[in-house]
């Protein structure tokens, strides 16, 4: 069973069993150099990241059926330990999980233009108004997705309000959707446990889909 390589007292960045764990409350960020991808792997392809990965069902489909890199970025650690569990008995070797904040991760570990695609798959909506704050599409966030990412970021989300806020905030990088800039139907995209969820609940998906401005 995956453990974290560190107590609480010691903690510090550390890549152990094929997870990068980043601690909360934890400020020294710049004292661990990440390696890359392609020393983390060994070898070169295409990088593509999933933030807020949940238990993973997504991304550990497209890892198994595709020669790319993939990392699922998750804070809460029993999904993490899911993902782990999913990823070691499928025998993955082209996936790195990622236990921590995904801003943190974005802003203090990844190195400009290192992504390929960039996919936020159900992020919390944080309905109640004075959770909003807590949103990942926030600008200091979207900042570095333009910073990191080389090709597109796609969002899905079955909360309509959530979904106008994203089109919002994104509305200086180019939709590859025309009016009113997401659809509501993309059979080949994977599922998730949420799409799952959400679809049997009768709720509409919304995908969206952009990529980042020009310089």
């Amino acid at each position: 069973m995956l453990k974290y390589p560190f107590p609480w007292e010691e903690r510090r960045p550390a890549l152990h069993e094929g997870v990068l764990f980043i601690p909360d409350y934890y400020f020294e960020h710049h004292l661990w150099s990440f390696p890359g991808f392609a020393e983390i792997f060994g070898k070169e392809a295409p990088v593509h990241v999933e933030y807020c990965s949940g238990n993973g069902a997504w991304i550990l489909e497209k890892a198994k059926n595709s020669p790319d890199l993939w990392v699922a970025v998750e804070w809460r650690f029993d999904r993490v330990r899911k993902i782990w569990s999913k990823m070691r008995n499928l025998g993955l070797k082209n996936l790195l999980i990622v236990c921590g904040d995904a801003r943190i991760f974005a802003q203090e570990y990844l190195p400009s233009d290192s992504v390929n695609d960039v996919y936020i798959n159900f992020p919390d909506p944080w309905p109640k108004e004075k959770h909003a704050k807590n949103r990942i599409f926030q600008p200091s966030f979207i900042d570095q997705l333009a910073r990191t990412t080389k090709g597109k970021v796609t969002t899905v989300t079955d909360d309509p309000t959530y979904r106008t806020q994203i089109l919002t905030e994104m509305k200086n990088w180019t939709s590859s959707f025309p009016e009113p800039g997401y659809v509501t139907e993309w059979p080949e995209y994977g599922a998730s446990f949420f799409d799952t969820l959400w679809r049997q609940k009768g709720c509409t998906i919304h995908y969206m889909q952009f990529a980042r401005p020009a310089c």
